[in-house]
C-alpha cells in the first residue's frame, strides 16, 4: 500500500518555517499541540491540536508557526502504490479533519516516531505497519465526516473510554450507560463509525499496546497478557494472532535475537 520515506516530529521550534516547494512524497501530518499555518497551493490551511493534514505528492507547500507560538505535530511521507491511490481517490490536492480518535492516533504517531528513530533491528516492518494503520484511520475518518455529528460525538466518547481502560473488563452494558444509550444503539453505531464492535476495538488497542511491550519491555508473554487483562494466556496467544496475523512468540523472538 505504501512505502515509508521518512517520520519527523516537530516539537514546539520557535522558528519553525517551511519555505514553498513541492512536495516529494505524499504526507500525512496530526498536530498535537498549538497552531501551525500552510499554504498548499495558494490557499491558506490552518491546522490546531487534534487535527489531521493529508497532503499529496506535488502540492506546492509552505509553512509557518501561528503568530500564537510554536506547534507540536508528527509526520509520516510515504510513497503509495496502485492499491493506495486507490483507497485516497476522491481526497483532492489535500485534506484536512478533526481527528475523532485523536488520542489512539497520537499514541501510533509517537511509537512510529519511537521505532523510526530508534532504528533497531526490524524497525523498518514496523514502522510501515503503524503507517499503514495510521492511513487507515485518516480514511476511515475521512467516511465518518458522512456520518451525524451526534453520533461521532457519542462514539467518541466509548473511544476514549476503552482507551483509558482498556486493561479493565469492559461490558456493552457499561459503555451504554456512559452515553446514555440502548447497548444495541451503542454497538451498531460503534461499528458504523470504526468499522468494528466494541470490543472487537477493545481488543485492537490491547493487542497493539501488547506488542509494543514485547517489543520495548523484558515482559514475558504470560505477563503481558496478564497486564492487559486477559486471564487466559491461550486466549490472548489467539486474539494476537488473530489481529496482528502471527504469533506473540515471533516478536519475542525478534527481540531477543536483536538483544
Amino acid at each position: 500500500m505504501l512505502k515509508l520515506e521518512s517520520v519527523y516530529l516537530d516539537d514546539m521550534m520557535p522558528d519553525w518555517r517551511k519555505k514553498a516547494e513541492a512536495t516529494l512524497t505524499d504526507i500525512l501530518i496530526l498536530a498535537t499541540h498549538g497552531k501551525v499555518n500552510y499554504t498548499l497551493e495558494g490557499e491558506t490551511v490552518a491546522l490546531e491540536k487534534g487535527e489531521l493534514l493529508f497532503i499529496r505528492k506535488g502540492v506546492i507547500r509552505a509553512g509557518e508557526n501561528a503568530p500564537e507560538g510554536p506547534h507540536q505535530k508528527y509526520s509520516a511521507h510515504f510513497r503509495l502504490d496502485e492499491r493506495g491511490r486507490e483507497l485516497l481517490e476522491g481526497v483532492g490536492a489535500y485534506r484536512k479533519l478533526k481527528a475523532h480518535s485523536f488520542d489512539y492516533m497520537k499514541q501510533r504517531f509517537t511509537i512510529l516516531a519511537q521505532h523510526w528513530f530508534g532504528r533497531k533491528l526490524y524497525a523498518g516492518i514496523i514502522c510501515e505497519g503503524i503507517a499503514v494503520e495510521l492511513l487507515g484511520c485518516f480514511v476511515q475518518e475521512t467516511v465518518e465526516g458522512r456520518i451525524a455529528s451526534a453520533k461521532l460525538r457519542l462514539m467518541g466518547e466509548v473511544q476514549d473510554y476503552i482507551a483509558a481502560h482498556y486493561r479493565e473488563p469492559i461490558r456493552i452494558e457499561e459503555l451504554s450507560q456512559l452515553v446514555d444509550r440502548a447497548p444495541n444503539y451503542v454497538t451498531q453505531s460503534f461499528k458504523e463509525v470504526t468499522g468494528m464492535t466494541p470490543i472487537s476495538y477493545l481488543h485492537q488497542v490491547r493487542i497493539h499496546a501488547a506488542r509494543d511491550l514485547i517489543l520495548n519491555t523484558r515482559m514475558t508473554i504470560g505477563e503481558v497478557a496478564d497486564y492487559l487483562g486477559y486471564s487466559d494466556q491461550a486466549h490472548f496467544n489467539r486474539m494476537f494472532k488473530k489481529i496482528m496475523g502471527y504469533p506473540p512468540s515471533s516478536v519475542l523472538r525478534e527481540v531477543q535475537r536483536a538483544r
